[in-house]
């Protein structure tokens, strides 16, 4: 190793020290406030060593400490192990999410799914998200607004560790911009004072809330095993299992309603997003399930009912607040069309008149007595 190459290795180790194995007395300021994890911004370019060193610390001084890193391509399972982070970003499947809602391919999501699976040796701790600081909101990615419901259930039932990002549970936009503040639409500064209303009022903070509640009660949804059931480029059915709970999801990105398919262990199951129950015999079931939206089916005896009874009707709200938002875009681009279209009229008009006076001008010349 260089000279250089060793200095710039130190730096890394540890500032006070110059060793990854004495770093113990520097990474431990963490833990002397109760700081639960770090995130290591562009962990992709850390040193490995550095990072096992890491590992060895939290471990020893607090063992529930979690450390996620900032990934964005490759092989995850190299930063996300028992020797190294506990977690990474998983950029794959964010942008499978929004992709693959907009272009109607849930083909897309369920390979991603499977391929991060295999190479993860179907243990997923990977860090799920669908917007965050470096990209753009996930409403602003949207093509239309009726994709919030099934991104996010989506986001909360398939295997990893769904997070928001601030902001995100109101519905709000952010668009990147251009220039040295690229990035400030999509951080905004929110008072938290005036969004306090929003907290009972905002639709989107309801379901988000029905979902988080919802996968901090059903284990299996953090724990479980992930299998597909039936995949088509509209419709997405999987399950979850763990210690003999199973749970079904299924999800529907077409704009019409349609019935589902899907398969569990004979029993009652209540669907949280809409507060049905059915009856599963024989290993399998079908369910209706409505337009840009899904059904979580959780066995019913698990349920301690605390959020079921509002969730059917926060699921109806989101989908008109959905609606309700795509008729507006809709009306925002009719009239950008009918202001453009009247730009048009104009340029005809005047190209007309031209026409006209140059007509004229050849049948002025055609009139004139011609000179030998």
């Amino acid at each position: 190793m260089e000279e250089s190459e060793m200095d710039f290795y130190d730096v890394m180790i540890c500032p006070e020290c110059g060793s990854g194995d004495n770093c113990y007395e520097y990474s431990t300021d963490e833990i002397e406030f109760d700081v639960d994890g770090i995130r290591l911004d562009a962990a992709d370019v850390l040193d490995f060593d550095f990072m096992k060193a890491l590992r060895r610390v939290a471990n020893e001084v607090k063992p529930e400490f979690w450390l996620m890193g900032e990934v964005i391509h490759g092989d995850y399972i190299r930063w996300a192990n028992a020797d190294t982070l506990h977690s990474v970003t998983n950029y794959h499947l964010h942008k499978a999410l929004f992709s693959g809602y907009n272009d109607h391919n849930f083909f897309e999501i369920a390979h991603t799914v499977k391929r991060l699976n295999d190479m993860c040796g179907g243990v997923f701790k990977l860090y799920s998200f669908v917007d965050n600081h470096d990209v753009e909101r996930i409403m602003s990615k949207l093509s239309t607004p009726k994709g919030f419901a099934p991104v996010h259930i989506l986001l909360y039932t398939l295997p990893g560790i769904p997070s928001l990002y601030y902001g995100s549970e109101f519905g709000i936009e952010g668009r990147k911009a251009h220039g040295a503040d690229a990035d400030a639409p999509l951080r905004p500064e929110m008072d938290y004072d005036s969004w306090t209303a929003a907290m009972e009022d905002n639709t989107y903070v309801k379901f988000i809330s029905v979902l988080g509640a919802m996968r901090h009660q059903v284990k299996a949804l953090s724990y479980g095993d992930y299998r597909e059931q039936n995949l088509t480029t509209r419709q997405y059915t999987f399950s979850r299992s763990y210690e003999g709970t199973t749970v079904v999801v299924m999800v529907n990105n077409d704009d019409n309603g349609c019935t589902m398919n899907g398969g569990a262990p004979d029993g009652t199951y209540k669907g949280v997003l809409s507060g049905r129950v059915i009856n599963v015999c024989g290993g399998g079931f079908s369910a209706e399930i409505g337009g840009n939206s899904g059904e979580i089916w959780v066995p019913e005896h698990i349920l301690d009912g605390t959020y079921v009874p509002s969730a059917p009707e926060v699921v109806k709200e989101v989908i008109k607040e959905e609606k309700a938002e795509e008729i507006t875009k809709k009306e925002t681009v009719i009239e950008a069309t009918v202001e453009q279209k009247s730009i048009i009229e104009e340029i005809e008009e005047v190209a007309k008149k031209q026409e006209e006076v140059i007509a004229e001008a050849d049948k002025e010349k055609e009139d004139e007595p011609s000179k030998e």
